[in-house]
């Protein structure tokens, strides 16, 4: 009867393994629209606009196999193929129908996107969310703002990434206790200075990440005068007890910020 009951408890233990590699879990959970505050230059920042070109409801089928792959992921069920959800995304990145969409279209690309992310963490998806946010193909700067304002910073217990450079603000409840925010003031593309400025009520620690983007070669991260790895197209991670007043300088090159980025 033990070794029946053994046996039970490991196929148990068996399938919960298979379940997790099949369903991976999030790596990054986005922020809730009420713990991050904006700035009101933000609208400046973001372009809207309604685009000259396409079908506003024109789809193409990598998407639509994407949203299917998504929601089997959602619900659990067992046809889902990570592998398989990736290379759709991938093949959608690749279609020439992309640079066209708008509407809705444009809404379930970023919001697909932005999946991938969470499940990932995996730099191209930002980028690309990056891309559409200052692209002008949205013609309403709520919705816009709707769609990133959960992405700005995202979180995993008191692991905090900084994945858009907008001024916004992200206020929580750290897991050992006292309010945390992080406000972070620039007014980027327009120059490369981000500021990530600590309001704390204890000192605690928390594990920041800066979103180095692919351009940013000779990007400049600091902390009280100590300077931190930064590589291309990878998070800055910086690793501390943090106080109130604390700042992050981060420094991108001006001369190498993206055109698609400033226009």
């Amino acid at each position: 009867m033990k070794r029946f009951s053994l046996a039970i408890v490991i196929l148990v233990i068996i399938a919960s393994c298979s379940n997790k590699e099949k369903f991976p879990e999030y790596v990054t959970l986005p922020v809730s629209q009420n713990g991050v505050k904006f700035s009101a230059e933000t609208k400046g920042l973001i372009k809207t606009g309604v685009a000259e070109f396409g079908n506003p409801g024109a789809r193409f089928d990598e998407l639509d196999s994407l949203l299917a792959f998504q929601q089997m992921y959602l619900k659990k069920d067992k046809r889902f193929d990570f592998l398989k959800l990736q290379s759709f995304w991938q093949k959608a990145k690749e279609d020439p129908q992309l640079e066209n969409i708008q509407g809705e279209t444009a809404k379930q690309w970023f919001r697909s996107t932005g999946f991938l992310f969470q499940l990932t963490g995996e730099m191209q998806y930002p980028r690309e969310m990056e891309r559409l946010a200052r692209s002008g193909i949205f013609s309403d700067s709520e919705e816009l703002d709707s769609l990133i304002t959960p992405y700005v910073f995202t979180k995993d217990v008191d692991h905090v990434s900084v994945n858009f450079f907008l001024p916004s603000e992200i206020s929580y409840e750290h897991s050992l206790g006292g309010a945390v925010s992080i406000k972070q003031v620039t007014n980027f593309p327009e120059s490369g200075s981000v500021r990530l400025n600590f309001s704390m009520e204890i000192k605690r620690y928390i594990e920041v990440f800066v979103r180095i983007p692919v351009w940013a070669e000779g990007a400049s991260v600091m902390v009280k005068g100590v300077k931190y790895f930064s590589h291309p197209g990878s998070y800055c991670i910086i690793a501390k007890k943090w106080k109130e007043g604390d700042v992050v300088e981060i420094e991108f090159p001006t001369e190498k910020i993206p055109e698609y980025l400033k226009n």
